[in-house]
């Protein structure tokens, strides 16, 4: 395997990261009582920034799900994404199994891309 497909696959993953970031501050943030003017600062300075890199990463990652679909975590990754994305636009079920999915799905995409950084890259690609 090439190290341009080493980066590629890399970028991959990479893609899925400012999308459970900003699930991960947004449960974390609902989590933990603050007055208006603090959850004002951090959606203005922190959530929207992060929320526009994610509208142009998530796409670019679903897309490269597909072209590394060997990998099987990569289309798991996009799965979860594309569940969460739903859960949270249609806001189906209840608030508990709301805030429940935005939990689980922040600490996934965080294991798993911890897992390809931290131990799968190093098996998949060796240097």
């Amino acid at each position: 395997m090439s190290t341009a497909q080493g980066t590629q696959h890399d970028l991959a993953y990479a893609c899925f990261l400012p999308g459970g970031v900003v699930i991960l501050i947004t449960a974390i943030a609902s989590a933990i009582s603050m007055d208006d003017a603090n959850i004002a600062r951090i959606g203005f300075l922190v959530l929207i920034p992060l929320s526009l890199v994610a509208l142009i990463s998530v796409p670019i990652g679903i897309y490269f799900s597909i072209v590394f679909r060997r990998d099987a975590v990569l289309p798991l990754l996009s799965a979860l994404t594309i569940f969460t994305f739903a859960e949270v636009v249609t806001e189906a079920g209840s608030v508990t199994f709301r805030e429940a999915t935005l939990w689980v799905y922040g600490i996934l995409v965080w294991a798993l891309e911890a897992s390809w950084f931290l131990l799968r890259r190093r098996r998949t690609y060796p240097t």
